[in-house]
């Protein structure tokens, strides 16, 4: 079954239709609302129409998301962090699917674009070990193995980002989700920051697994 989501641009709920042709004349009568279509996800589980009433109608939800290229300061082993190694699936129905091992857990993420590299339609869900393994027989590229430090400051959560199997010593990538991508964002004092790359995609984490070694300084 194809089934198409559409949005309604000012929050005021999300709707799933199982054909094109109703997805269609709802944005034909709708327009000045700001309805838009998001997605064909075809035979995707999770948008059944069983698994939407369990999850309480909620269709989609949004990542918003900056990031930075950063120096690793000397106190990071101050901070807790979570041990992440990470794969990618090929990309399916518009979606970008991305496996995770989290310490000891294991969690399926698709996600995609909204025309904003900030912002990103995002569902995730965990995987038993089995399924785990499967998707594991079908990834692309290799394994993303990294350090993923907690840094909490100024309201926010940043998340330092340490990676394995890189060309360059001292440097990172530091994350934070906001609640908008306009939010002003106050930064811990000890971070060095060298540049924004919210919207450079070469420091996305799947493109950065098509490099067997890492490289955060790009030529």
């Amino acid at each position: 079954m194809n089934r198409y989501i559409v949005k309604f641009t000012e929050g005021m709920g999300n709707y799933s239709f199982a054909d094109r042709e109703n997805a269609l004349a709802v944005l034909e009568a709708e327009t000045a609302a700001g309805y838009e279509v998001i997605a064909d996800v075809t035979g995707n589980p999770f948008y059944s129409d069983e698994s939407i009433k369990n999850r309480g109608g909620k269709i989609l939800s949004l990542e918003i998301e900056r990031k930075w290229l950063v120096k690793i300061p000397e106190n990071i082993g101050d901070f807790p962090f979570e041990t992440i190694e990470q794969d990618y699936l090929a990309p399916e129905s518009g979606f970008r699917g991305r496996i995770r091992k989290l310490d000891d857990k294991f969690i399926y993420t698709e996600k995609a674009p909204t025309g904003d590299p900030r912002v990103r339609i995002e569902n995730e869900r965990f995987l038993t070990v089995s399924e785990y393994e499967f998707f594991k027989t079908k990834t692309v590229g290799y394994t993303i193995k990294k350090r993923r430090y907690l840094i909490p400051y100024g309201g926010l959560t940043f998340e330092f980002d340490v990676f394995e199997n890189t060309a360059e010593s001292g440097y990172a990538l530091m994350e934070a989700e906001l609640s908008h991508k306009d939010d002003k964002v106050e930064f811990p004092p000890f971070i060095e920051i060298i540049r924004e790359v919210s919207d450079d995609m070469y420091y996305t984490n799947r493109n950065l697994s098509t490099m067997e070694i890492i490289r955060l300084l790009k030529n």
